[in-house]
């Protein structure tokens, strides 16, 4: 009933499915999901053992994307850590350090 009432002698629904959006829209989502569904066979998840025998997992199972040892791995945080939290110096400003040594009392 709605979709049939005329609206400036074109009748809604046939407004709403020429709308340039709706078209925009549905390329926009519906055919990349498409072609991705088709692309994969209709496969959406691997199983464990097809996952195992890709390269990624390959190389992640030789450390080349994960850290080969314990060891290895705390010594490479250690090293992370030193530079981003260990700071060897003072970090305030050279105008905050002169207010506290003017604060300070002298002896």
């Amino acid at each position: 009933e709605i979709l049939r009432k005329k609206s400036h002698g074109v009748p809604l629904g046939t407004a709403l499915l020429r709308s340039r959006m709706v078209w925009v829209y549905t390329t926009l989502l519906v055919v990349p999901t498409a072609f991705a569904f088709l692309f994969t066979g209709g496969k959406t998840e691997l199983s464990k053992e097809e996952l195992m025998k890709t390269p990624t997992w390959q190389r992640m199972k030789h450390g080349k994307l994960a850290y080969a040892d314990k060891e290895d791995r705390a010594l490479r945080e250690s090293k992370i850590n030193e530079v981003l939290f260990d700071t060897k110096g003072d970090m305030r400003h050279e105008w905050a350090r002169k207010r506290e040594q003017a604060q300070s009392p002298k002896s």
